[in-house]
């Protein structure tokens, strides 16, 4: 039995148009699936490397986090694709939703305890479009305001009710172990998350996404640069006539 969307998500990516109704449906599973072919592409890049450490893995699961999620949801309807000035990778935006997928641990963690590991400038920005955090220090301020980020043109252009929507996954060399999504406040510099929207976990897909795959050639059948040379019959050439006979 399908596991019903929550109200937050349908809001965010459904909005009041009812031909979209099912949009957040889509949304959630077609992030299961880019999770499942980010983890199973990164899989094998290790195997084939053939090294025992895992970076490999690593590199391929940082690029495949952004690059499958935006390949699998740029079909959908109403899809956008945001490619922030100085980002090397496109985020997705659909209804409302501008999608940021992030490896929050390489162990079986507790998804609330996940923080972003490097706040550069383009996170603080993409957390512009979170809501502020409602925790503040001893002498009552707050250590991250999101409305004193000045976005990059990209993003500035952006309409104002665009929220972030955190896809946090757990995941090393072994395997894909959780994946959530949700909304949350930056908290502070260190990348501390207030979650304002419990994190959910994500259903994922049964198996990845099949390759296009080139059959290997026979070596019994040479290509035509490899076969024997034609013999080619020679035959004597008739004496011309002598002028004058």
């Amino acid at each position: 039995m399908d596991v019903p969307v929550s109200g937050w998500a349908s809001k965010l990516f459904d909005g009041e148009e009812k031909s979209l109704q099912r949009r957040a449906l889509q949304v959630r599973d077609g992030l299961g699936q880019a999770l499942v072919d980010m983890q199973e592409n990164a899989r094998s890049s290790q195997q084939d490397a053939e090294v025992s450490s895992t970076q490999v893995h690593g590199v391929a699961r940082y690029r495949g986090a952004f690059e499958r999620v935006s390949s699998e949801l740029k079909t959908i309807e109403g899809a956008e694709l945001v490619k922030p000035n100085g980002f090397q990778f496109d985020l997705v935006r659909i209804g409302n939703g501008l999608i940021y997928p992030f490896c929050f641990s390489k162990q079986d963690s507790n998804v609330r305890n996940a923080r972003i590991q490097n706040v550069w400038s383009v996170i603080r920005e993409l957390f512009a479009f979170a809501p502020p955090s409602e925790q503040a220090d001893l002498f009552g301020n707050y250590a991250f305001d999101p409305s004193a980020v000045e976005l990059r043109p990209k993003l500035a252009a952006l309409p104002g009710d665009t929220r972030l929507v955190l896809v946090p996954f757990a995941c090393n060399a072994a395997g894909l172990l959780k994946p959530y999504w949700g909304v949350a406040a930056l908290a502070d510099e260190n990348g501390t998350l207030e979650w304002t929207v419990d994190p959910e976990p994500l259903p994922l897909a049964d198996s990845p996404t099949p390759k296009l795959t080139i059959p290997k050639q026979v070596a019994s059948h040479p290509s035509f640069d490899q076969g024997e040379e034609p013999i080619v019959p020679l035959a004597p050439r008739e004496a011309e006539p002598k002028s004058g006979s």
